[in-house]
């Protein structure tokens, strides 16, 4: 019975504190980076991003640096930003979990985003893709240190994405 009572409130306490850990990751890396990625701040994005960063960018089959991604997001971001505006699209970014395990300073995440773009006329638009991660705490702040996402070839759907669990 004592076996079974420490192994209920070991499993209690490790249980506790990964959701701790999330939270702190969510509120120091994804907030951010959703806010950043709907703004098309990139300046912002790139804050919480490790120096050491490993992008792999799948559908293009390339592997970037921390500068290599700031140099692309820079030339491209600028002009993704005039258009929204140009444009009068409405645009927002979504998150979904499929995995996150962790533990005090390193993490791994697994899940799905969604881009959605609204035209002034009312027009949809709705893209969908896998994304895995690698963070790790640096200075006591997490940071993204391997980021690789897809579209998975444009075979993720809307229960895909649904199916996983949102940022609490």
């Amino acid at each position: 019975m004592k076996k079974l009572l420490f192994f209920i409130i070991t499993l209690f306490t490790f249980t506790a504190h990964a959701q701790e850990v999330q939270k702190e990751i969510d509120q120091q890396v994804w907030k951010p980076f959703t806010k950043a990625i709907m703004s098309q701040d990139v300046t912002s994005f790139l804050s919480v991003h490790s120096k050491d960063l490993v992008r792999a960018e799948r559908n293009s089959k390339r592997v970037l640096n921390i500068e290599e991604y700031k140099k692309a997001m820079e030339m491209s971001w600028p002009r993704w930003k005039e258009s929204i505006k140009k444009d009068q699209i409405t645009y927002t970014f979504e998150l979904r979990f499929t995995e996150r395990i962790n533990n005090a300073d390193m993490a791994y995440e697994v899940g799905y985003f969604k881009n959605e773009d609204v035209t002034k006329a009312g027009e949809k638009k709705v893209y969908y893709g896998k994304f895995q991660v690698a963070l790790r705490k640096e200075n006591g702040v997490w940071k993204i240190l391997v980021d690789s996402d897809s579209n998975d070839d444009g075979k993720i759907t809307e229960k895909d994405f649904l199916a996983a669990r949102p940022i609490e």
